[in-house]
Formats: structure tokens, sequence, C-alpha cells
């Protein structure tokens, strides 16, 4: 039987009070970690961030579909990552161009210091959750040296992202990789570059970065994992390493697909795996998903026991998000006519590309993820036990728990795939 699995996966870090233990990847005796701390204006937030999660995974596995070139391929992306980016960005635009940023993010209806404190509490609070998840958020803003940038632009990013704010030399054949190593380091290396070249008319990199590391709360013995068939979308199949093992997790059944949620560390995050069913594919279920049906999953999901037997992989994804973002109503920040004035009022700017780049590796320990996200900025002018196996593509994301909030989704169509 085909079977395809939809996994969100949102994944955080470690206490930083806790930097010894960190290290040992030992937590203090009966220290299971923090609440989130979420307002109900910032679980609103979370509701509109994954409802825009939604939008550009659809987005994109549709381009990704009807590309002859990436047609089969896998999709992985941070919707988070890319939300911190652009939530940074936001405060430099004004008019028109705001009320586009409001209404692709899902935050039309807030203001801007509430958006911006829910960011912060984001990044202040995520890294905390687990002592035995590493998740770590990293945001800064690079800008040419002898441009001149609002100080209130500078002071709200730094204040409410914990943005590094810098002044880099452009013109420099250093500077991309002064960018790049910074996002190297920020993602343990997973993540070696964002940008290729600047051009003449850059003035300002805004750059996200995450990385997540956890286990699962019941490893998989890799003594049991042995090579089998996993079935492509037309029929085909390759070898690759499957994973089993009696383990708890939490099963919901819909219309045509079964849906697993496997728990990592102190239950802090997880993984959700949907599998359709009855013939459907991963392409339908992706067309067919909306924030409602999502959630409905979601409140669904009740603890079970049994064996599982799901691929090892391990793939990287990069994509340019213009397109997808013109699509879901950002056009004008790339246009002639975007207002970026409380970023520099004298200058006309606009977006010239958003890139993101992500990685992925789930294994019989657990899973580690990490995304980074670039905006760069130009001048404009110029149930009952059962034994399941996951053979067929599916979908995948990583949440905190929790909030429900996700951090990462994406596609496994053919887990040999390294990637690109």
């Amino acid at each position: 039987m085909k079977i395809f699995r939809k996994v969100p996966l949102l994944l955080c870090l470690l206490i930083i009070g806790i930097a010894s233990c960190k290290k040992s990847g030992i937590a203090p005796p009966g220290f299971k970690g923090k609440d989130l701390g979420l307002t109900s204006l910032d679980l609103q937030k979370v509701t509109a961030d994954n409802a825009f999660a939604i939008k550009l995974f659809k987005n994109l596995d549709s381009a990704n579909a009807a590309s002859a070139t990436t047609a089969g391929s896998n999709l992985f992306i941070s919707p988070l990552s890319v939300s911190f980016a652009l939530g940074m960005t936001s405060n430099g635009a004004a008019g028109q161009t705001l009320t586009a940023f409001q209404n692709t993010l899902n935050f039309a209806g807030l203001t801007q210091t509430q958006v911006n404190n829910y960011y912060n509490t984001l990044v202040t609070n995520l890294p905390q959750l687990d002592p035995n998840t590493t998740v770590d958020i990293a945001n800064s803003i690079w800008y040419r040296q002898g441009f001149s940038v609002q100080p209130l632009f500078m002071q709200t990013n730094t204040n409410y992202f914990h943005a590094q704010v810098q002044a880099l030399d452009f013109s420099s054949p250093s500077a991309v990789s002064t960018i790049n190593n910074w996002v190297s380091s920020n993602t343990k290396g997973f993540i070696p570059s964002i940008i290729n070249q600047i051009p003449g008319d850059a003035e300002m990199y805004l750059v996200n970065a995450i990385y997540f590391k956890s286990s699962w709360k019941e490893s998989f013995d890799p003594a049991n994992t042995k090579p089998q068939a996993f079935y492509l979308a037309d029929n085909s199949q390759v070898q690759t390493s499957f994973m089993t093992g009696t383990i708890d997790f939490n099963y919901y059944t819909d219309a045509g697909v079964n849906i697993y949620e496997l728990p990592y560390s102190n239950n802090k995050y997880s993984m959700v795996i949907v599998l359709p069913v009855g013939g459907a594919t991963v392409a339908q279920a992706a067309t067919n998903l909306t924030p409602a049906q999502w959630q409905t999953w979601m409140t669904g999901l009740k603890p079970t026991n049994s064996v599982l037997t799901l691929p090892k992989f391990k793939f990287s994804f990069g994509a340019n998000l213009n397109s997808a973002l013109t699509d879901l109503g950002l056009g004008v920040a790339f246009s002639d006519d975007a207002n970026f004035s409380l970023i520099n009022p004298a200058s006309s700017l606009k977006i010239s590309q958003v890139l993101h780049k992500a990685f992925v590796e789930t294994d019989e320990s657990g899973t580690t993820a990490a995304a980074a996200t670039s905006v760069g900025i130009i001048s404009s002018i110029a149930f009952q036990p059962f034994t399941t196996t996951i053979n067929h593509p599916f979908i995948f994301a990583i949440r905190e728990v929790s909030s429900g909030l996700v951090l990462f989704v994406g596609t496994v169509n053919n887990p040999t795939l390294a990637g690109n």
C-alpha cells in the first residue's frame, strides 16, 4: 500500500543559563525546560504564521512539481526563518508596502509593536524550552558602508529581533564571505552560504539563521535499520535505509490521510507525518491542505503505541522566493513603488531577492535541521496498535507542540537524493 506523509517539525534550543549542561547534553536533574509563554495575541500570530507556512509551502511545492528540472525532487523550508527575515524588513516599510507585508504575513490588525513583541518572545524563549533540544535563532542586518540607515529601524530590530547590525564594505572581495561565514557559523556549517555575490546597487541584507537538533523521545535501534523499497510517485522504486521500532506516538486518521506525530525529547517538539492513503498522492494532499484542515489534524491526534517503520533521510533545498512571495501578495515590495522610507527616507529602495536555504537529516537518534533566509535591499532607481511503513513520498514539518508553531516544512519525494 502506498503511503504519504506530512511532517511538520518545530525545533528549539537550550537554556542559556545551563551552558555547562548544554555542552554535555545533560539537563540538570528534574529540569524539563520552560513554557513558551505566549499571550493571546501571540497565539493569534502563531495561527497566522502557520497559515503563511502553508501558503508558502503550497506555492513552492506546486512550482517544484510543475518544473521539468525539479519534479519529483524533495522540498524543505523554514517558514519561520522567512517570517523572521521579512518581519525585520517590515520595520522599514510604510504605506502600501507595509500593508502588503501585513497581508502576506497575516498580521493585519496587529500593530508593529505587537508583531515585534511576538518575534521577541520567540527569539528569546524558543531556545529555552527544552534542555535536551538545541534551537539557535540568529538575526543580522548588513548595510553598505556609507549608506544612511534610520536609527529607529536599527534600534527596533536590535531590541526585538536581537539583530546584529553592521556596516560592511560591499565592494570588498571579502564582503560575501563575511555574510556567508555568519550564516555558516549560526547553522553549525549546515548552511555554508546564502549569497553568491553582492551587486553594485545593493544597500542592505537582512538575514535570519535557524539551527535545530533534538533526539527522539524513543530512539530507533540502529540494529533494526534495514534496506527496503521506497515507492516513488511514478510507481518506480528505490532502495533506501528504513528505521523500525515499537514506540509511543500520536495518531489521527482523516479522509484520505493518516497522521503520525513522533515526539522529541521532553515532548516540547515533534515531527508530524501525513501519509495519503486510498490512492491519494502527495501533490493532492498538498494542494488540498488548508490551515483549518491542519488544525483539525493537530487537535485530533491521540496517543498510541505500535511498530513504526520510516526511511532515514538527509537533504538540502534552496530557492529564490521572489515569485512565491509575489504570488502571496508582497509584489509591491519588489517593485519601484516599494516604500522603505523607514530605512532611509531619502532613498528609493526595493527588495531585490529573498533567498532561502534549508537542510534536514533524520536518523535513528533524532533530527538535525537548519535554515537561512536573506532579504536583499537595493536602490530601486537604479487508537489500536498497527504496523505502518512510510514508503511513499511525504510532507514533513517541525513544530513547537504547545503553540503548534511550524518551524520547518518540506516534502520527501526521493530519500536517496542529496539535494542542492
